[in-house]
């Protein structure tokens, strides 16, 4: 019968416990690597040099909402444009004055649905599609969407107002769809890192 070394074991005041050998330390440092893929690098975490990370998802969470926010804020906009202006004494059609008085909730449900759509769809694809992937591509998708909306800024839309109003419901709904994800690839990668670094992010959001 082997007896276990004294040199390891420790005393408390109602217990006594063995801190791990060294044999244990490599054992679990190897399973650690097998899991992980690669060899374990030690315990020491690498250092946020003048907080870059942390900057870095703070900008993160600002650009998930900005779309939304863009959308939203320019009500001025959104009266010139959906209003007929080909014919101002004529007096403006019932529908239209419908378009305008119930467009935030339009884009609301044209935001809301497919988030919902798309959050699922990124469950799904969250072990087949690269972060990286999903993460430019989606910044891609608004960044075009974008550009529509600005080149639409200088286009006379007076003349097929519901068709811009179509074009614009559609268009939020595709920019809700990449925002939504943007933010949960960005929100599924700060898992990797420190628990700071989701807050800087929850914090751009806010």
């Amino acid at each position: 019968m082997a007896f276990a070394s004294e040199d390891n074991v420790y005393h408390s005041s109602n217990a006594v416990y063995r801190a791990p050998s060294n044999h244990q330390e490599a054992d679990q440092e190897a399973l650690l690597g097998k899991l992980l893929d690669y060899p374990a690098p030690g315990l020491q975490r690498p250092e946020d040099r003048f907080n870059g990370a942390y900057i870095i998802f703070f900008c993160l969470g600002i650009g998930g909402l900005l779309p939304w926010n863009f959308f939203v804020t320019a009500k001025e906009y959104w009266a010139y444009k959906l209003r007929n202006c080909s014919s101002p004494a004529s007096g403006e059609d019932p529908e239209d004055m419908d378009i305008l008085n119930y467009f935030e909730s339009y884009l609301a449900v044209a935001s809301t649905v497919p988030s919902l759509l798309f959050l699922v769809a990124n469950f799904l694809l969250v072990n087949r599609v690269q972060v990286h992937v999903r993460v430019l591509a989606s910044l891609s998708v608004s960044l075009a969407i974008f550009v529509v909306m600005i080149v639409l800024v200088k286009v006379d839309t007076s003349s097929w107002t519901r068709g811009f109003f179509s074009l614009t419901i559609a268009c939020m709904a595709i920019i809700s769809s990449s925002s939504t994800i943007f933010n949960s690839s960005v929100y599924g990668l700060t898992g990797s890192f420190p628990m700071r670094n989701a807050q800087a992010l929850i914090s751009g959001t806010t």
